[in-house]
């Protein structure tokens, strides 16, 4: 497995930011945090990340359209989205389309957000190795 550690974590409350900042530096992430599309658009043109976790309601332009954008710019980026608004299936089904590559709850326990981070990750590791 490539070894990937370079998060960007994008969510417009702070807490949110701070909470998936700590879960991932205590498993040796190297995480960076903005609060808008906007800004992670503008943090994806500056450096390089392996995985982005992307809040799907955001203020500016949306969760999805970001997505959007993202998968436009770099390709193999892993985007994660976050939600805390239950599932939306036709949310669900469009940022599927996009590209991203799961889903995870802010209301899920701890142990299973990190536990679905590294599954999503290591699913689609797995999945461009294949179509290289």
């Amino acid at each position: 497995m490539a070894n990937l550690n370079k998060v960007l974590v994008v969510d417009d409350e702070a807490p949110v930011r701070e909470l998936f900042t700590d879960l991932l530096k205590a498993e040796k992430y190297n995480v960076k945090t903005v609060s808008s599309g906007e800004e992670a658009l503008q943090a994806v043109d500056g450096e390089s990340f392996d995985v982005v976790l992307l809040d799907i309601k955001l203020g500016g332009i949306s969760g999805i359209e970001t997505l959007k954008t993202l998968k436009e710019k770099k390709p193999d980026v892993i985007v994660i989205m976050i939600t805390g608004f239950g599932y939306d299936e036709d949310l669900i089904a469009k940022s599927k389309e996009y590209g991203c590559s799961g889903y995870i709850g802010k209301n899920m326990p701890i142990s299973q957000i990190m536990s679905n981070f590294r599954l999503f990750v290591n699913a689609t590791q797995e999945r461009l190795k294949k179509d290289k």
